[in-house]
């Protein structure tokens, strides 16, 4: 009699599991469709493109300079953690853009390059330098 209860509650065990498991899945796949909903749904509020962050630049811990271009018009704010700032108007001549050159370059390439440079570093520590 005791064998048949114990095999009995690891049956159950087992039916218990799958059950979970099955849930589990369940929430997850309705989570998902749900988000997917909710993302095009219209409800998250959609940019039209008129502002854009260009640039940004970290001061301090909670402290940030942004240069952001509102239209058609580029204005330097300042963001902390109880306030905004706007520093500035700038125009298009006062900054400097640089391309970047991993626009044309394959995420191979990059990686390749990173782990050439670290391999350089751990050279360089391990001679002494």
């Amino acid at each position: 009699m005791r064998i048949l209860i114990t095999e009995f509650s690891a049956a159950a065990g087992i039916f218990r599991f799958i059950v979970l498991f099955i849930v589990f899945i369940a929430v997850l796949v309705l989570a998902f469709y749900f988000t997917k909903w909710y993302a095009n749904s219209g409800l998250v509020k959609k940019g039209y493109g008129n502002i854009k962050i260009i640039e940004s630049y970290q001061l301090a811990p909670g402290k940030i300079i942004y240069i952001v271009k509102i239209g058609s018009r580029l204005v330097s704010i300042m963001t902390s953690k109880d306030n905004i700032v706007k520093l500035a108007e700038l125009s298009e001549g006062d900054l400097e853009f640089k391309e970047t050159e991993l626009n044309n370059t394959s995420f191979k390439d990059v990686m390749g390059q990173m782990i050439s440079n670290r391999k350089m570093k751990d050279d360089d520590k391990k001679d002494g330098k």
